[in-house]
Formats: C-alpha cells, sequence, structure tokens
C-alpha cells in the first residue's frame, strides 16, 4: 500500500478521480522494490477508464499483478463513476465497482520433500470497490476509497485477503507563469498492518518538467522526476531507506517506480 507516483496517477488510488478525465485515460504502473535481494516485492499496476461526456460519467477498469518470492495476487476489477456538480468550480465524484482476486502460494517450491510445504494454495474471492471525492479541475482534489473489500468471510482467517483504504488529496499552485508547485498525500491502511503516510511536492517548469522528492512514515525517501509531452505524463522515482529505517542494516532498500499516462484531450491537471 506504500508507492510513490500517486501524484500522477491518481486515479489508481481513487477511481472517482476518473470523472476529471473527462475524455479518457489510461496509466500503468511498475514497481519494483528492494533491488538485489532474491523474491523481492514486484508488481505492476494498469488503469484506464472511458469517459461518458454527456453523463458527466465514466466507466474503468484496474488490473493489478504483485509478486513476492512464493506469493502472488492477481487483481481485475471494473467501476462506474459520477460527478456531481456542487459549486461554480467545484464537483463530487463517486464510483462503485466489484471484481475478482486471486492469490497462489507456491510453497513447494520452498522444499518439496518437506511435508509442512507439500500442498500449494490457489484461492479466488469477490472483491469490492467504492470511493468518493471533491475536486476542482486543474486546481485540487481530496477523496477516500476503498479500492479492496473482500467478500471472504471463512472463520480461517490464515489466507484471508486484506481489506485496503486510501486517503488522497492533491493540489496546483501558481507560482509565476513558468512555476507550479504539486503538492500531494496518499495515506494506506490495510486490515492488521500498520498504516502508511506518503507525502510528495513537485515543481514544474513550463508545465513540461517536474523535480520533487518524497517522504514516508516507514523511513524511506524518494527522489520524483515526471516528464509532460502532449497527452502523456512519465514519472520515474527511485526511494531509499535512511538510517531510522530498521531494514537497512540487513537489506538493500533502494526502489524503483515508473508511471506513464495518458489523458485524451491533453495532460490537464500536473
Amino acid at each position: 500500500i506504500s508507492h510513490n507516483q500517486f501524484g500522477q496517477l491518481r486515479n489508481s488510488f481513487n477511481s472517482s478521480l476518473s470523472t476529471m478525465d473527462k475524455q479518457g485515460s489510461i496509466s500503468l504502473l511498475n514497481r519494483n522494490q528492494w533491488i538485489g535481494v532474491d523474491g523481492a516485492p514486484k508488481s505492476i499496476w494498469a488503469s484506464g477508464n472511458l469517459g461518458l461526456q454527456q453523463l458527466g460519467a465514466s466507466a474503468g477498469f484496474e488490473a493489478k499483478h504483485v509478486a513476492m518470492g512464493i506469493l502472488k495476487e492477481t487483481e481485475i476489477s471494473i467501476y462506474v463513476a459520477k460527478s456531481i456538480k456542487i459549486s461554480e468550480n467545484e464537483y463530487l465524484g463517486v464510483a462503485v465497482g466489484g471484481g475478482l482476486l486471486n492469490f497462489q502460494g507456491n510453497y513447494n517450491n520452498l522444499d518439496p520433500t518437506d511435508p509442512s510445504f507439500r500442498d500449494n494454495i490457489r484461492q479466488t474471492d469477490g472483491i469490492l470497490n467504492a470511493s468518493t471525492s471533491v475536486y476542482s479541475p486543474e486546481r485540487y482534489y481530496v477523496g477516500a476509497s476503498v479500492p479492496r473489500f473482500s467478500l471472504n468471510r471463512r472463520s480461517n482467517k490464515e489466507f484471508n485477503f486484506d481489506n485496503i483504504y486510501f486517503i488522497t488529496a492533491g493540489a496546483v499552485f501558481r507560482l509565476n507563469d513558468m512555476l507550479h508547485l504539486r503538492p500531494s498525500v496518499l495515506v494506506g491502511v490495510a486490515d492488521e498492518q500498520k498504516s502508511t503516510f506518503n507525502a510528495s511536492a513537485l515543481f514544474f517548469m513550463a508545465r513540461k518538467l517536474g523535480l520533487g522528492m518524497g517522504v514516508q512514515n516507514q523511513g524511506n525517501i524518494s527522489g520524483l522526476l515526471q516528464l509532460n509531452f502532449g497527452s502523456f505524463g512519465l514519472g520515474y522515482s527511485y526511494q531509499f531507506g535512511t538510517s531510522s529505517n530498521r531494514l537497512n542494516p540487513y537489506i538493500s532498500n533502494s526502489t524503483h517506480e515508473i508511471g506513464l499516462r495518458y489523458r485524451v484531450g491533453g495532460i490537464g491537471m500536473l
């Protein structure tokens, strides 16, 4: 639930914000964590929406795959979103949807001769998602989402999927004709896991080149780069641990993240 490109790929963390992209958009996020560590987490996340301008709505999808050692999760869902104008320049967005989440645990790969690792696990469950937001196009947004609420109600909690919750916020400030500032915040909560707080800020020159940094409450810092050209936005981040991160003495905590976004009709909000 910890990411760096949330400022650019905000629709991926809150589906209701897809109504800001009135003609539609598509994005791709790839994250490689702890480079150099065998079995380290890797994830790829695709999302997109088709704008339904006459209805003030959009329809979209999310597809995510995460691998960590012998464990793999694949998630596919769809949603519909609707915006309502609440003032001259502000909108309320809501979105609901659902899909499937598949878990694979290839425990037999650990030691085929050990009876404790004899059985692999395959499990698929239904999930729901919902989100809401308030935003002013090209200025700011704030929202809350439940991108994964598992329908699993089994008494055995060992392999139940964690529910995930996000709070997102961001804004763009015009400092002068050539310089803009975009601060963003992402708070992530998962069942029985420590909450994460991520904040970032990028300075944009001529709305084309963005440079900045991000911080996390887990003791990580990231350098951020974003390039905007035409309808495309390309983001890159390099995340590393500080001395306050207790994992540093044991592993290399370097993490690379690449985000690509295409917005029909232009890049819009930075």
